[in-house]
């Protein structure tokens, strides 16, 4: 069973507008799951050419609206298909990966604490992130529902990204706040792990 709290109820109102507005002007599910993915791109070159974390954490705000676009203008238009959703899947890691390609380049020579190295905080928070959509991936294959469980999914992670890059970019603490990120995501993914053991373990047993 899905999480009951998620970003996406809240912001759905919001989400729907746009996407209505995307429609009064042709944009179709595919494309604007394409524009998502350019804003992930343009985030990435916000840290690794202006490095300004500010900008960055707009434009990933942006990226995580424009991802729930695609799915309502599917919904919206009747136009839901297997190959948008695989599109939309494989889009979204591909997103993730320029988001945080972008964190590792800015914070690439940076020791947190004088102990921790970034790159491996960053490469951590990515490999999980990527983990935690794999495992709801395949169990929704084994399981009839949504595995949409635990705190970080990618919405919470693109929204946490945006508040606390923010913050970092006017008062600092970007890699305490990152080294944060990385525990949430591996806790998220563990959760996700037990439930679906048990899930599978459940299944066995009836």
């Amino acid at each position: 069973m899905a999480s009951k709290f998620r970003l996406r109820y809240i912001f759905k109102q919001l989400v729907n507008l746009i996407a209505k507005g995307l429609i009064r002007i042709g944009v179709s599910p595919n494309l604007a799951t394409i524009i998502m993915l350019s804003f992930s791109v343009l985030s990435f070159l916000s840290l690794v050419i202006l490095r300004n974390l500010l900008y960055f954490s707009i434009l990933v705000f942006i990226t995580g609206i424009m991802d729930g676009c695609d799915g309502a203008i599917a919904r919206l238009t009747s136009k839901s298909t297997k190959f948008g959703g695989f599109f939309d899947s494989f889009m979204d890691r591909f997103s993730e990966f320029f988001i945080f390609l972008g964190l590792l380049i800015f914070s690439k020579d940076e020791l947190l604490w004088n102990f921790f190295d970034m790159k491996l905080i960053i490469f951590i928070s990515f490999l999980t992130s990527i983990m935690i959509s794999y495992t709801r991936a395949r169990a929704e294959v084994i399981f009839k529902g949504d595995f949409d469980i635990g705190l970080m999914a990618r919405s919470e992670r693109l929204f946490y990204l945006f508040i606390t890059m923010i913050i970092a970019s006017f008062y600092g603490f970007m890699g305490e706040f990152l080294f944060i990120f990385m525990w949430l995501v591996i806790g998220t993914f563990i959760f996700r792990m037990i439930r679906i053991y048990y899930q599978i373990k459940r299944k066995i047993t009836n």
